[in-house]
Order: C-alpha cells, then structure tokens, then sequence
C-alpha cells in the first residue's frame, strides 16, 4: 500500500470530498474523450496511483505515467488491464514518441514542477497536431486563503492564478478554454431510470473566486465549451452526514474504549510507578547504610595500611639490626677462631716445654744418679744442683 501524504490519492485512504473533488476531473475528461471518438489513445502524466487513469479506459489506449515508482507498481496492481498499462517517468521529459497522444491529462501536477515549462513543452511533442492538453492546478489566491495559518503547501513548487496560467498556457498553445472547478451542493430530481438530464447552475463562474483551474490547450480550436456538472452518489449530502455520523459515533466509542484502557493502564502504570518508588527508596537506604559500612571499611583499611607500614618500618629496622648482628657474630667468630688457634699453639708450646723440663729431670736424675756426681757431691766439688719441681 503506498503511503498517503496528503497529496497522492489514495480511493481509500481520503474522505470522500477530497476524492471527489480528484475524481472530477477525470470524469470531465472521460465527457471530453468521448469528443475524440473510442481509438483516442490517452495519457495520464502523474498518475498517481492510478485511480483516475482507470476512469478513462474505454478509449483504445489508456498509459499512465508518474516518477515515483512506488506509486506506479500499485498502480498496475490495483488497476492495470490489457487496455490500461503504467509507466516510470518524469513529466518533464515524457519517455514517449513524438505524437504519440490524441489526449493528454496532467491534473494537479504543474504545480509540483520545478520546471513546469517542461511540462508543456513536453505535451506539445507528445500529441499530435489537433492533440489537446487537459491541464488543472489550484487557484493560487484561494488556496493561500484557504490554508490559513498551515502556511504554503510544502509539496508545491510553483503555484498559478488565472490570469499566470492562462499566459503560460497561452505562450505554447494556439487555443486555450479554461473552466472554473469548485464543490457545490446539488438539490437532485431523479427518476428511477432517467433517459436524460438537465443542468440549471445559478453559482458563480467568476475565475478569481474559483478553487480550481482547469484548462483545454491545444493547436487546433478547441470544440468543447460545456458546463460539467457531476453529481456523485456521495453528493446525498443528508445520508452521507448520517453514514458519517454513524461511522463517527462507531469512531468514537473505539476512541472510548481505547481511552478506558489507557486509563486502566494508566492507573497500572501509577501503582507500579509507586511500587518502584517504595522500592527505590529501601534501596537507597540500603545503599545510604552500605555507603556508610565501605566508609567504615575504607578508613579501618588506612588504619591498617598505616600499621602496616610502621610494622614494615619496624621489620626493617629489625632486619638491619639482625645484619649488624650477624656481622658481629661472625667478627666474634672469626675471633674465637683466632685465639683458639693460638690457645692451642701455647697449649703444644707448653706441651713441648714440658716434654723438654721432663727431659731435662730426667737427665738431672740419671746425673745425681751418677756415681760422680755422688762422689762430687760428697767432696763438695762441681756445682750444687736444686730440685726442680
């Protein structure tokens, strides 16, 4: 389904004034293709979506062209026929033949062209000498009035009023018959099977009043100079405020409804809300308490990174006074070692000296022992010898 913006018709998609008032034209068109005869060939230059392109296939070829290939594949899905085909293509470089058409259609199209000149350069090539352009646009003058503070159309890029259109139409064309379009109400007398009808207007056909131009260009003189006037079923404007009415009151009690649920919802959506906040604020006063407990913690935890290092301090202090110990206890070492070595080289001294002092009374004795010793002793002669203890 394309997507309705406001500007492309979409049947079913708009309310049935603005389709109308689309449809129209192409039911003007249809009365003015009949003028042409059934083997006029036809193309619908913007056509949208395809819905008016329909409208004019009982001539021998219906083409509808339009940019935007969006539009243009639900075009041929919804309305294409052996009759009735649909093209990708600009309207200001027409992807046709020259002289290709009897009749070319452009409703409200002109004024989305950046280069609308092209637009009717383009449909004097692709119709045939006695061809005609079906052109319509927006009356400028009413349209801005009608707009009201929702400001320019934001789609258009050049808009038209009577006098601009019929100049431009003019400069390529040697024949141009406007009409005014507007939407009248109708008071209607029918039979049950007409066999004619007849028109009395008494509305304005003033052209600055008009919401609508449509015009009839071509090179030859232009046959057609009827009023048009087409009454749609849904112009029983009574029943069809009824059916409104009735679809309005159908809108409104789903509007109802959905608003009952909204509020259920709501109100759900209240009780959650202040269960959340109950359970926010446990939680933020359990996260106040445990907020308070890290504090605790992270100043016990300097506490004991201070007593770390002063017993860190202490420690190497210690181990200093450990190495100065050590050192110590090895200079006492070495020490000990050295008097003990020289201990027990008085201890071998002393131990040869009293090996010698032995000898030495030993010889003593073997002399007092000696008989001359003995007789010199007797006779006082030689040296007196003392004991050695």
């Amino acid at each position: 389904m394309a997507e309705f913006t406001g500007e492309r018709v979409i049947p079913e998609l708009v309310d049935a004034d603005l389709l109308n008032e689309h449809l129209a034209r192409y039911r003007f068109a249809k009365h003015f293709a009949a003028t042409l005869g059934e083997a006029a060939r036809i193309l619908d230059a913007g056509c949208g979506t395809g819905y008016g392109t329909a409208e004019l296939a009982h001539a021998a070829s219906v083409t509808g062209a339009d940019i935007a290939a969006e539009a243009v594949e639900y075009a041929r899905s919804r309305y294409g026929s052996e009759r009735v085909r649909f093209v990708q293509g600009s309207c200001e470089t027409l992807p046709f033949s020259n002289g290709a058409f009897d009749l070319l259609v452009a409703f409200e199209v002109i004024e989305h062209l950046d280069g609308w000149q092209d637009l009717l350069s383009e449909a004097t090539r692709v119709l045939r000498p006695d061809g005609v352009l079906l052109v319509s646009t927006p009356n400028r003058d009413y349209y801005a009035a009608s707009r009201g503070e929702a400001g320019p159309n934001p789609f258009h890029r050049h808009e038209f009023d009577y006098a601009e259109f019929q100049d431009a139409l003019s400069a390529r064309f040697a024949h141009v018959r406007i009409w005014t379009q507007n939407h009248a109400e109708a008071i209607v007398f029918a039979p049950e099977d007409a066999t004619a009808s007849q028109t009395e207007s008494s509305g304005s056909n003033d052209p600055a009043g008009a919401s609508f131009y449509l015009a009839a260009c071509s090179q030859s003189p232009i046959a057609v100079n009827d009023a048009f006037v087409w009454i749609p079923t849904s112009a029983n404007v009574l029943r069809e405020r009824e059916l409104h009415i009735a679809k309005l009151r159908g809108e409104l009690e789903k509007k109802d409804a959905w608003l009952q649920q909204a509020v259920d919802a709501l109100g759900e959506l209240q009780t959650r809300h202040e269960q959340l906040t109950a359970e926010m604020e446990r939680q933020n006063i359990w996260a106040a308490g445990l907020d308070r407990e890290v504090a605790s913690r992270n100043n016990r935890i300097i506490e004991l990174q201070s007593e770390q290092e002063t017993r860190y301090t202490w420690i190497r202090n210690l181990e200093a006074q450990i190495d100065r110990a050590r050192t110590e206890i090895e200079r006492l070492n070495a020490e000990s070692a050295r008097l003990t070595e020289e201990a027990t080289e008085r201890t071998l001294w002393a131990q040869r000296l009293d090996a010698e002092i032995a000898g030495y009374r030993e010889e003593l004795e073997q002399i007092r022992a000696s008989r001359w010793f003995r007789v010199g002793n007797k006779l006082r002669l030689g040296p007196q010898v003392r004991d050695i203890k």
